[in-house]
């Protein structure tokens, strides 16, 4: 099966740009991931894809999970594309975004999150509009037929396997023949993957995570083909490298458990990659808030600490 890649600039801070793969056979032809969510790059994926010799109509899409930088085609056109059923529900962010406005808040208050804090996300409740950062500012439907898709299945040779942590249903697809392994957002060459713990999520995304990675690993892979940044070749080092990373944040999380902390206390005492939690833009600390949920939440499935309510707040500490 021949493998060729189109990268598309993303209007977003962070990643820079997103990958779409094409997987050609004599039968039929495949794309993996569908691009941004706006109506401007899903048509430079379509353009792009045309230049290729791919049509489309023609194709089908397998979507690796429901994230706006991968799922724009699935949402703007009338493509035939496969996703896990753990992520279908979740396209309703982008046509109906108030509808997931009372979980959310309620997640917020529960944890002490200071609604300013997290501008970026409350102003996704304001309108059932989607935004300009998303789109166009018009409301948007799914015109894409979205169909399911389980771990284990094999389709024309292509192996589905579920690999639950950065999203409930993320799936990476294995083609056996070439030991090509296409891994969405799981395992990226620089940057490692957001798990965060939001509502409708898993109850312990970060040991999903870190059981998807550990799960690769029973693959033989030649070349790995992530959603961004670059081509990974023998990816085993960079799966090892992960899983430390994970661990070691839960092992730096531990630490600053001294004493009942709320999540954003925490948040704002872990070392990240990326700079200081106060330097942070709106987004990075909603991602750096989840986050920090997540691992802690990791902690309280792992007995290290417990979640305990003080006058309707919720905080954490270490056991």
């Amino acid at each position: 099966m021949n493998i060729e890649m189109l990268r598309i600039k993303l209007p977003i801070e962070s990643p820079d740009f997103s990958t779409v793969y094409v997987l050609d056979s004599e039968k039929e032809t495949y794309v993996v991931d569908g691009g941004y969510i706006s109506e401007r790059s899903v048509n430079e994926v379509v353009s792009g894809l045309e230049e290729m010799g791919v049509s489309i109509s023609n194709s089908k899409f397998l979507l690796t999970h429901h994230h706006i930088d991968h799922v724009g085609v699935a949402i703007w056109k009338k493509v035939n594309a496969w996703m896990h059923p753990l992520e279908i529900p979740f396209l309703k962010l982008y046509t109906d975004p108030y509808y997931f406005a009372r979980p959310y808040i309620e997640w917020m208050r529960k944890y002490g999150i200071d609604m300013d804090l997290v501008k970026p996300l409350t102003s996704l409740f304001k309108t059932k509009r989607v935004p300009e950062s998303y789109s166009t500012g018009v409301k948007i439907e799914v015109k894409g037929k979205i169909m399911p898709l389980e771990d284990g299945e094999i389709i024309n040779g292509i192996k589905v396997i579920h690999t639950a942590g950065h999203s409930p249903g993320h799936l990476c697809f294995y083609l056996p023949e070439a030991k090509a392994m296409f891994s969405g957002d799981l395992v990226l060459s620089i940057t490692t993957t957001h798990v965060g713990y939001y509502p409708g999520y898993s109850t312990d995304p970060v040991g999903d995570q870190i059981k998807s990675l550990k799960k690769l690993l029973s693959y033989e892979i030649d070349t790995m083909y992530p959603a961004h940044e670059d081509i990974i070749k023998k990816p085993e080092e960079r799966i090892h490298e992960l899983i430390r990373h994970y661990e070691e944040r839960l092992e730096e999380i531990h630490s600053i458990l001294d004493r009942p902390a709320r999540v954003v206390e925490i948040a704002s005492k872990v070392a990240w990659t990326v700079g200081n939690f106060e330097e942070l833009s709106g987004w990075g600390k909603v991602l750096a808030i989840s986050e920090t949920l997540a691992f802690l939440k990791r902690l309280v499935f792992a007995g290290k600490a417990k979640e305990v309510e003080i006058d309707g707040i919720h905080y954490f500490s270490s056991i």
